[in-house]
């Protein structure tokens, strides 16, 4: 009985780590200005469920970081179906959830920096 429990386990923890790694899969990429190999990524944003439009603040980065900002990048990603998205000014992402929202999207932002 208790190797069938252990065989349980196993394998229930096998498939929420595939779940796990297939993650937030379906991506939408939108980029302005110019690239260069000085970045500054931001922390992630989470988009919680239930919520299809949404607005990610892009605050400068610090400037010890990143003296000047000459391009950013945006990367929203979610389970079912890609984002839509488009950059506001330099200062905001605009996003639209397209599938369903049952589960938490992510954003990453990267700013290119002189």
């Amino acid at each position: 009985m208790t190797s069938r429990l252990h065989l349980l386990l196993a394998a229930a923890c096998a498939l929420a780590l595939i779940q796990l790694a297939s993650g937030q899969s379906k991506c939408d990429l939108q980029e302005v200005g110019s690239k260069t190999a000085n970045t500054y990524e931001y922390k992630p944003v989470e988009l919680t469920p239930g919520q299809t439009d949404w607005k990610v603040a892009i605050p400068p980065p610090p400037p010890h970081q990143c003296a000047k900002v000459v391009g950013t990048k945006g990367l929203s990603c979610d389970y079912d179906v890609a984002p839509s998205s488009f950059f506001m000014g330099s200062s905001a992402l605009m996003i639209k959830r397209l599938g369903e929202t049952k589960q938490t999207a992510i954003v990453y932002i990267t700013a290119y920096c002189l």
